[in-house]
């Protein structure tokens, strides 16, 4: 009989099971993760085999020492959890299979009285970190597993209610759906599509970057805006650019793209061209809009990449830099000053 890593073998404990997990492929990881969004009674047979990632009120367990490492981020096993969390099998929700073939859950522990909280702070060496500081402190690719963790934990906190006929929801094992417990319709998960784009004269010596009063002092980032009921990705891009600097772009291409848990959008990153020219800037949503030389994006590069933790405290100089490694709004800026052609972006990325 042959074993695919979405059946045990009968009569295997756990532990021997783990011995027959292999680095499997990314087909296999896929299908194996759609079985258990699917299967209750499989993704939950799965759970004291599974590795968790712990939010306290969306704020996830990160070791701060170890910011922009492979181990910042908190892993605990099953039972490691439990021992704080003895509530691990009924809020958990499903966030990805490893490459190692071990399905990965995330949990909400913000119900724990201080005192747990804190020990386990202590246990592991970490601290509960304001989520959007803790973006920037993880790889590109911890940045989505924090962001999707956490948005399919707040998506099941805030759809508890039915918003057709308003009666209680019951999700299912994994938190990937909530059935109406009267009307029997079936709620999913969804992403906001927000285009951001790096626009550019035909020459590509300036960009247009803009600020937003939440910016710490000195940052600067692409103009970017949710898209409209029936857009297309294209004339979101040159809308937003329109509305918020007052120019008109063309030849919008889009390169690559990242899931953002504010307040759960997919970000479209684009390049697009425009004639530099005057900007009109809406104040009511920036503080600030101007072009900038290549030069200049250079100096704001090496900025950031000097010191990343410059997002969350702001340069007191009021020099300019751009947002870090964890935002997309980085790759599409770093990539334009390396050359990169727009069709390789996404293999240099990811």
């Amino acid at each position: 009989m042959i074993f695919s890593p979405f059946t045990r073998r009968p009569g295997c404990s756990r532990n021997i099971f783990r011995v027959f997990q292999r680095n499997i492929s990314y087909v296999e990881r896929v299908r194996f993760l759609q079985k258990l969004k699917a299967e209750d009674r499989n993704c939950m047979s799965y759970l004291p085999d599974g590795k968790f990632l712990i939010y306290s009120r969306s704020k996830p367990l990160l070791r701060v020492d170890k910011a922009n490492t492979d181990n910042a981020l908190v892993w605990l096993s099953y039972p490691e959890l439990k021992q704080y969390y003895p509530d691990v099998i009924s809020s958990s929700v499903l966030v990805d299979i490893f490459d190692d073939g071990i399905p990965r859950y995330s949990v909400q522990v913000g119900s724990l009285p201080t005192a747990v909280q804190d020990q386990l702070e202590g246990d592991t060496q970490a601290n509960f970190c304001d989520l959007r500081a803790a973006l920037f402190m993880v790889s590109w690719q911890e940045a989505h597993i924090l962001s999707r963790a956490n948005c399919i934990l707040m998506w099941n906190k805030n759809n508890a209610f039915c918003g057709k006929c308003g009666a209680p929801t019951q999700r299912n094992a994994a938190g990937y759906t909530r059935k109406c417990t009267s009307c029997e319709m079936t709620h999913y998960p969804s992403s906001s599509p927000v285009g951001i784009v790096v626009v550019t004269d035909p020459d590509h010596q300036n960009m247009v970057l803009v600020r937003q009063p939440r910016h710490p002092p000195g940052m600067y980032s692409c103009v970017a805006g949710f898209s409209d009921v029936g857009e297309s990705l294209e004339e979101t891009v040159r809308r937003e650019v329109a509305e918020e600097v007052g120019i008109e772009v063309t030849a919008v291409r889009y390169a690559a793209s990242q899931h953002w848990p504010f307040p759960g959008s997919l970000m479209a990153g684009c390049y697009a061209i425009a004639e530099k020219q005057e900007l009109s800037i809406d104040k009511s949503e920036l503080q600030d809009a101007r072009w900038f030389s290549r030069k200049e994006i250079g100096s704001a590069l090496q900025r950031i990449d000097r010191n990343p933790l410059l997002r969350l405290r702001g340069n007191p100089s009021g020099e300019l830099f751009i947002p870090p490694p964890g935002a997309i709004a980085y790759h599409l800026i770093s990539h334009w000053m390396k050359g990169t052609p727009i069709k390789d972006i996404y293999q240099q990325i990811y």
